[in-house]
């Protein structure tokens, strides 16, 4: 289930879809970047021990499903002298955007150490 809803992204985009093949995209894009999201932050920010999916978190799925539908296939690339054109089909770019990482940094799980001790001193000489 996507972190945002296409509502959500409709209400960011600030306009309704102009059709449902539009609609249709942002729910299959919202899906995407549902999973982005999950596998760079390390969570599941619908499991039962989170009580809401934080603003930020949701702010940024939005972002990148809109992001993402700003990009048309066609032409990406266009070159005036000695007139160069590339076409593909879709300049879709999948991954998340610099923005988006920076905006989920907070959630990232982090790698860390913990110090183990005993309680004792210095068991080595003899301070029992």
């Amino acid at each position: 289930m996507p972190i945002a809803t296409v509502a959500d992204v409709v209400a960011r985009l600030g306009r309704p879809f102009a059709d449902e093949a539009e609609a249709t995209k942002a729910a299959a894009f919202l899906e995407d970047a549902t999973a982005l999201v999950s596998d760079y932050c390390g969570t599941d920010f619908q499991q039962p021990t989170w009580d809401a999916v934080p603003g930020s978190v949701k702010a940024a799925v939005c972002s990148e499903v809109i992001r993402w539908l700003s990009v048309s296939p066609g032409t990406v690339m266009e070159k005036t002298g000695d007139l160069q054109v590339e076409y593909a089909q879709t300049a879709y770019d999948s991954g998340l955007s610099q923005a988006a990482k920076s905006m989920l940094g907070r959630y990232k799980k982090r790698l860390a150490s913990i110090p183990l001790t005993t309680g004792i001193e210095d068991v080595a000489d003899g301070a029992l």
